[in-house]
């Protein structure tokens, strides 16, 4: 137990340090994998030369990536923009009125109830309204600092993705060779391990985005479903962003429904706010319950297994984790089912055993 806790540290500090260190050249060999599959098909449905299937996939996927990019750019530094000159009359025009009705809300009901409660809470009210105004009056100021700091931290990051720019040409260019090279490095059955790893990670990987599209459509219907019934205009459209949202471990539907829900409430319109986080929370449970039966499956692992990885995943390495260590996991049973490496006892063994 001692010597594999030992691993597992080496393993955590490993993955946490060594990763932000190599990370360009991992990209790099990413993106040179994914560009074999239409390199191969201009150089032999084609035709075509291999530096010239090459050059022509390396320059439409980097003018893409960089097209993406940079219209990802200029809409946040638009929306910035935006924010930046509405959020002065922001706290007067729509906050402070939500906020001076809550607190008569709150008054009223705490004079039902109390009316001790209610003259503590008259008492302590203008403190409490003066501090969330202090807060969104600085929030334009923490904007600007983590604007700054992110600036400063530009070169840095432009540096690294040059390197993982000129390291994709390199790789693209003699992947082949590349590869071949590294694995003569290897002894025979780590060679048989690599091989073997890789090929479960692409199964593996193709049933993830198979049960993350049966998730994401099972969320459209839900949303669609309850926007509809509340009545909601563009219900459709609307659905169908929150559900991409969905997807991702940070963002969720909780980012749109929640302050949309809190805020319509605050406004005058209960059941339709009450809808919104009722609509949330149906959401939620019903994603809990069914994503780790349906990745369970599809991986071809327990869902208590997928719970459990995705639950430790998410506490160790962050979203990130969430997403790589049930994907880790179903690599490794994967293997083991193959023969590959022994780390499961499975009934045969405990058999054998008790005999």
């Amino acid at each position: 137990m001692l010597y594999w806790a030992v691993i597992a540290v080496i393993a955590y500090a490993a993955c946490r340090w060594l990763l932000g260190l190599i990370w360009p050249f991992l990209c790099a060999f990413l993106f040179a994998w994914l560009l074999r599959t239409p390199i191969r098909y201009l150089t032999a449905k084609r035709h075509m030369r291999y530096g010239l299937s090459v050059a022509l996939c390396l320059t439409v996927f980097f003018a893409a990536l960089g097209g993406i990019a940079a219209a990802l750019a200029a809409s946040a530094i638009s929306g910035a923009q935006e924010l930046m000159q509405y959020l002065p009359g922001l706290y007067g025009g729509v906050i402070e009125p939500l906020l001076n009705g809550l607190g008569e809300r709150l008054e009223e009901a705490a004079a039902r109830i109390d009316p001790a409660a209610s003259a503590l809470l008259t008492e302590r009210l203008p403190d409490i309204l003066s501090a969330i105004s202090s807060a969104l009056a600085n929030l334009p100021v923490q904007v600007v600092t983590g604007a700054s700091n992110w600036t400063a931290r530009l070169p840095g990051q432009l540096l690294s993705m040059v390197i993982c720019v000129i390291a994709t040409v390199f790789i693209t260019a003699d992947f082949s060779r590349i590869t071949a090279f590294l694995l003569r490095q290897m002894p025979q059955r780590a060679r048989l391990l690599t091989v073997q790893a890789r090929n479960s990670t692409v199964q593996v990987l193709r049933s993830y985005c198979r049960s993350y599209g049966i998730i994401l459509c099972i969320t459209f219907v839900e949303l669609a479903v309850g926007l509809l019934l509340l009545r909601q205009r563009h219900a459709i459209f609307i659905a169908l962003i929150v559900a991409v949202l969905d997807i991702f471990p940070v963002l969720g539907t909780g980012l749109v429904l929640v302050p949309w829900g809190t805020a319509t409430l605050l406004a005058g319109s209960a059941a339709k706010g009450v809808g919104l986080l009722a609509l949330w929370a149906v959401i939620l449970v019903v994603r809990q319950i069914i994503e780790p039966r349906i990745l369970g499956h599809q991986v071809g692992l327990h869902p208590v297994v997928t719970l459990i990885a995705m639950f430790l995943g998410a506490r160790l390495f962050g979203p990130v984790g969430l997403l790589l260590l049930p994907v880790a996991c179903a690599v490794l049973k994967s293997l083991d089912d193959a023969g590959v490496i022994h780390l499961i006892r499975h009934g045969d063994d405990a058999d054998n055993a008790s005999d």
